[in-house]
């Protein structure tokens, strides 16, 4: 009896040991970085200074300012963008295959080749981007605008990122039986009406998984930002994991950055729980 208790832990030991190894490890290790700093070579242990540094920054609040601004919007258009496909596809026009298979293109390439997609697009005198589009904004330069190089890597991350919320939400939909919608059309709902008062709240908890996935990934979002803008023009679009990776990588600040690291880890987790008593409180509603 005890062997058969112990034997499905024996199974997936292999995979804890290998997320404690690639996750729980890394982790820890930020942890004892950011209590300590690096003179000449020599390890000095500092407590809390590098935390109260990053508080007195005004770096470290106008890169959270950023973040803030680039993970909403990004967020909200993404979750629009695909919720109008996922409607669209659900309704299973002809040649759905063929434009799933050309709106998943994007999610197939790495974050590097995405950016560097984007900034040839939007380079100037030569980008297709910003001929076709700097005459509507005022011949403006995106990538040497504040507003507007954080603009190409929103657009550049939904582009990336649609397919991945469209097929979540595109599962939900096809979860819902036919035959409630016969059932409102029987009592006379209209379209509109079946959408608040029958998929909406079918498909909300759905919903609020893919935001936490995506608020997630704005938070720790670094690749688009490097390869695009590099944290430019100045401070303009350097978020809170642009900001890690140039005091721990570029400055070899390792305990600053390793500070970074670990409030980004707190907003992670907190974020996290917010969403999961939101769902929660859905379930039990």
């Amino acid at each position: 009896m005890r062997q058969k208790t112990l034997f499905p832990y024996l199974l997936i030991l292999p995979s804890l040991l290998l997320i404690c190894l690639v996750s729980l490890y890394p982790a820890l290790y930020s942890l004892f970085l950011s209590l300590n700093t690096f003179r000449r070579g020599e390890r000095i242990f500092v407590g809390l200074r590098n935390f109260e540094q990053i508080i007195a920054s005004a770096n470290f609040w106008e890169s959270l300012r950023h973040t803030a601004v680039y993970g909403v919007l990004f967020v909200l258009l993404t979750m629009l963008f695909a919720f109008v496909l996922a409607v669209v596809l659900n309704r299973r026009l002809p040649y759905t295959a063929l434009f799933m298979t050309i709106i998943f293109v994007p999610w197939m390439l790495s974050e590097v080749v995405t950016g560097v997609i984007f900034r040839w697009l939007f380079l100037p005198g030569y980008g297709l981007m910003q001929d076709w589009l700097s005459p509507l904004f005022g011949d403006i330069t995106f990538l040497g605008h504040p507003q507007g190089a954080m603009g190409v890597v929103i657009g550049a991350t939904i582009w990336r990122t649609i397919a991945f919320a469209m097929l979540l939400i595109l599962a939900g939909l096809q979860t819902i039986p036919g035959e409630v919608y016969e059932a409102a059309a029987i009592d006379g709902a209209n379209e509109w009406q079946s959408f608040w008062q029958i998929t909406w709240p079918l498909v909300r908890p759905t919903t609020l998984v893919i935001v936490l996935l995506l608020t997630l990934q704005a938070i720790n979002a670094t690749g688009l930002f490097l390869s695009i803008t590099n944290g430019g023009p100045g401070r303009a679009t350097e978020v809170l994991s642009v900001s890690m990776y140039r005091e721990a990588i570029l400055f070899f600040n390792f305990g600053y950055g390793a500070a970074l690291a670990v409030l980004m880890l707190l907003i992670n987790i907190v974020l996290a729980l917010v969403y999961i008593r939101t769902m929660r409180s859905e379930v039990v509603a």
